[in-house]
Order: structure tokens, then C-alpha cells, then sequence
């Protein structure tokens, strides 16, 4: 993937929250409807996945950074619409521009003997709130469990984090790995790089599809061709639509940042806690 100029031909990219303010403002709503600035758990979202909020027209992002039941996610999905295709063997669901464009970004890869496959099967595309709790269970029990053979957490601690509602859980958990008690997969770096808070998944808003190809450097120029970048760090299967020409995203207020040789596109937010990730080109 070649390098892209930045939002002026050499300056920097844009702010993401300025122009987030004026996509929102076309939108008829604003960033306090869609993420208060007094929930801390919904800003950090904002910041870590907010590229979404920036997708073209011609796709519906999601009216808040965090849905919070089973009944707001079935409404969102009714009304952005989307369609259902069989690739290879797994039946997958996006938004209708989204799977216009990844079918043509697949037709392409073939003509070149590639493919652009799901990556664990329907649900590398369109999940429901369900599937969003059940994955972070995945990595918050055994979390739990190890921090707590490690000594770094109490019996009781944990009973108590195991006990609290959802949203307080999230934000719990995000201020334990500021102390390095990580609940990713490997235990070594925030879990919301390992998988999304309920409610917060880009593949709720059926604009993200996990591809099985995703470490070929071919496969990432076809996908970006068509709208589709790697927009959330360290997920490297991890593609979102966009729509948007590479080009232009440094003026959508995306910036460039490559992790382990893959280029991803974060919003641009100074000192926010995913450009204190990345430390000369790893995820810390």
C-alpha cells in the first residue's frame, strides 16, 4: 500500500473532532448525542473505532457510540438495511453499499488467483448485541482468572467486577489496564484491541468484515481500492468500510499509523490512549 499525502498535500491530517463536528452537523445531531463528553467509556470508543462515524454518505454509521440492549441494535439494523451473501461457504450480512464493494473487491482479487474470505464465518460481518457480550466474556473471565492466580487481583475483587452491570464492568476494566492488568487475549495490551465493549463493535453497525487474507499485502490495496482500511489497532483481520478514497482520508481527520508493517487509519486525537499504543511502530 503506497503512502497516501496527508490532508494538504503535505501538512497534517486533519482533527478528528473538527471534523467529526461538521459530518455530524450534516447528520443532524452531534457529538454529545452520539458520545457525552461525561461518559468516559463512550469517548475512549469515540476514539479508538470513531473512523466509522466518518463513512461515506451512501452507508448508515451508528446514531451512538455504545448501544446499550438487544432492542436498539435490532432497530439500527432495520433501518440502515442490509444483504446477505454466501462467500465461499459462509453466509455473511452488511450494509447493501459495503457488500456492493467487498464483492467487488473480491472479483478483482480473483482475477489476480486471491480471494477475500470471512474469517470465522458469519460472524466476521454483521453480529447482534448477543454475540458482543459473548466475545467479551471470552476475554474477561479468563482475564479474571489470571490476574487473579497472579495475585494482582483478590477473590473478592473479583466477584465483585464479575457482579456489576455492564457498562460499569467496561469501565472498570478499562481503568484496571491502566495499572498493566490487561484483558486482551494475550494479556498484554488493552482488550478493546483485542475485541470490542458490548455494544461498541463496528460489526453491530455491519460496516466492518473480518478477512481471512488480511496479512497479504495485495488483498489490503484491493480491499482500500474499494472503501474497505484497517481502522482499529492490532486487530489485523479487522476491515471497515468507509467509502471513502485513501486519498482523503487524512482530510476526514484519519490518520496514518503502521503497526508491525499494516497500515491503519485511527482518528487523529492528540494524546488519546490509541496513539499511546503504538510505540515505534508496536502495540505496547
Amino acid at each position: 500500500m503506497t503512502k497516501p499525502p496527508s490532508a494538504d498535500d503535505g501538512g497534517s491530517p486533519a482533527l478528528f473532532y473538527e471534523v467529526l463536528r461538521k459530518s455530524l452537523k450534516k447528520r443532524k445531531t452531534n457529538i454529545e448525542t452520539i458520545c457525552p463528553a461525561s461518559d468516559a467509556v463512550a469517548r475512549r470508543v469515540l476514539e479508538d473505532y470513531g473512523a466509522i462515524f466518518l463513512a461515506d454518505k451512501k452507508v448508515l454509521p451508528p446514531p451512538v457510540c455504545v448501544f446499550t440492549s438487544h432492542e436498539q441494535v435490532v432497530q439500527f439494523q432495520e433501518k440502515a438495511g442490509y444483504t446477505t451473501e454466501y462467500i465461499g461457504y459462509d453466509e455473511v450480512e452488511l450494509q447493501p453499499e459495503a457488500m456492493k464493494q467487498l464483492l467487488k473487491a473480491r472479483a478483482e482479487a480473483q482475477k489476480e488467483n486471491l480471494d477475500i474470505t470471512p474469517r470465522d464465518g458469519a460472524e466476521a460481518a454483521r453480529r447482534s448485541f448477543e454475540d458482543s457480550l459473548q466475545l467479551w466474556d471470552t476475554r474477561f473471565q479468563p482475564a479474571l482468572d489470571y490476574w487473579l492466580a497472579q495475585g494482582r487481583l483478590t477473590e473478592a475483587e473479583v466477584a465483585r467486577l464479575r457482579s456489576l452491570p455492564l457498562r460499569s464492568q467496561i469501565a472498570e476494566v478499562l481503568e484496571l489496564e491502566k495499572s498493566g492488568i490487561y484483558f486482551s487475549k494475550d494479556l498484554s495490551k488493552s482488550i478493546l484491541y483485542s475485541i470490542a465493549a458490548p455494544g461498541t463493535s463496528q460489526h453491530i453497525a455491519m460496516l466492518a468484515f473480518d478477512v481471512t487474507e488480511f496479512d497479504n499485502p495485495r488483498v489490503r490495496e484491493i480491499l482500500a481500492k474499494h472503501g474497505w482500511f484497517q481502522t482499529v489497532l492490532s486487530d489485523l483481520p479487522h476491515f471497515t468500510f468507509l467509502g471513502l478514497k485513501e486519498k482523503d482520508l487524512p482530510k476526514h481527520g484519519l490518520k496514518q499509523v503502521e503497526v508491525d508493517g499494516q497500515v491503519f487509519w485511527i482518528p487523529n486525537v492528540p494524546n488519546s490512549s490509541a496513539n499511546a499504543q503504538v510505540i515505534n511502530g508496536q502495540l505496547r
